[in-house]
């Protein structure tokens, strides 16, 4: 029985040689795959969000710590070059399978009569907000090609792509327990003429998402109440207290609250609230704005007018508030303030002390 056995034994251990070795050639993969990209945002959605939208999409974003590059600049209007220093943001995005519970009640019936439209559109769009002492200042991502050649090199990412050339469909979605995502899309976003003196920087990212809500407020916590009282407002209505470190929330929740605890109950009707609004028909809810998913990501740095480094970007303020990305609604910029542009402001000073990737 020696030999059976014995040869029951290399079998077995054989077999697990090779699954070892083949989750590690998987591990070492996904290294490879994600290598830099250390900061992940999943693709999440509520259960709210996937009834009340069937058609929604959520991609997950992985994307490299900010960084700076400093480079000779054209400037497209005068031909002229410059010494620019650079902010850039390198992100991996991919169209992750959501769970949804569908629409049980069937409040939103699909249209089965024409023709399902073509793949949603991925076109993504960059805000950078710094707030400081002497107020806050927005900047747009910039399509800077002199700045992308060197990023891409830099990187190692050749298929790095701007915010005009990534527009497209989205990918199809990877299930859940997939070994390998489907056409992963890889991106970067560049900035020029940030305030070196800046210590509280904010990028917003929307366009990762279709999420969208019409939304009314502020308004104070007694005209909810009362429109719920009226049957004007559902119990399942999204609210939020405009909070950013708050979620949303809906009115059952509120309500319960206040009925409660006598202490929230004071601190809720003290607080101006947003309220989400169905659509009903083709044209907007009256006195709404629409609002959409965009994904958030916090930094702090010691501002310095004279020495600027790329390794002073920390995801934890001074405080020791941990910043992690974060999805939130906001308000829809108007159409006219989407425009891509190309050209450079003045020059920044600082020169960036590159970092090992």
């Amino acid at each position: 029985m020696t030999g059976p056995r014995l040869h029951s034994g290399l079998v077995a251990a054989s077999l697990l040689f090779a699954l070892v070795a083949a989750c590690a050639t998987t591990a070492r993969a996904q290294d490879k795959t994600f290598r830099g990209f250390k900061i992940k945002a999943a693709a999440q959605a509520s259960a709210d969000e996937t009834e009340q939208q069937l058609d929604l999409w959520v991609l997950e974003v992985r994307f490299k710590p900010l960084r700076l590059v400093s480079l000779q600049i054209t400037d497209p209007k005068t031909g002229k070059k410059s010494k620019q220093l650079v902010w850039y943001l390198v992100y991996r995005a991919v169209n992750r399978t959501l769970q949804s519970k569908g629409d049980p009640k069937q409040s939103n019936p699909l249209n089965t009569f024409d023709d399902p439209p073509g793949k949603p559109l991925f076109a993504p769009e960059f805000t950078l907000v710094t707030n400081d002492n002497d107020g806050q200042k927005v900047y747009a991502d910039q399509i800077l090609p002199e700045a992308q050649t060197a990023i891409a090199i830099r990187e190692r990412l050749p298929q790095l792509k701007n915010s005009v050339q990534v527009v497209g469909p989205i990918p199809d979605p990877t299930p859940v327990n997939a070994k390998q995502d489907i056409n992963p899309i890889y991106g970067v976003v560049t900035w020029s003429g940030i305030d070196a003196r800046t210590d509280h920087v904010t990028i917003f990212m929307s366009g990762f998402s279709n999420g969208y809500r019409f939304v009314r407020g502020p308004v104070p916590f007694n005209t909810l109440s009362q429109g719920f009282t009226e049957k004007k407002i559902p119990r399942s209505t999204a609210t939020w207290n405009g909070m950013p470190k708050s979620n949303w929330t809906n009115l059952n929740a509120l309500l319960k609250s206040s009925r409660e605890d006598p202490v929230k109950k004071q601190q809720i009707e003290k607080t101006p609230w947003f309220y989400a609004v169905e659509q009903t028909a083709a044209q907007p809810p009256a006195g709404s704005i629409l609002w959409r998913k965009t994904l958030m990501q916090r930094y702090w740095r010691p501002g310095d007018k004279f020495d600027q480094d790329e390794t002073e970007f920390f995801l934890k303020g001074p405080n020791d508030e941990v910043y992690s990305p974060r999805w939130l609604y906001r308000p829809d910029r108007p159409a006219a303030a989407r425009k891509k542009t190309a050209v450079a402001p003045a020059a920044s000073a600082g020169s960036p002390k590159p970092t090992a990737k």
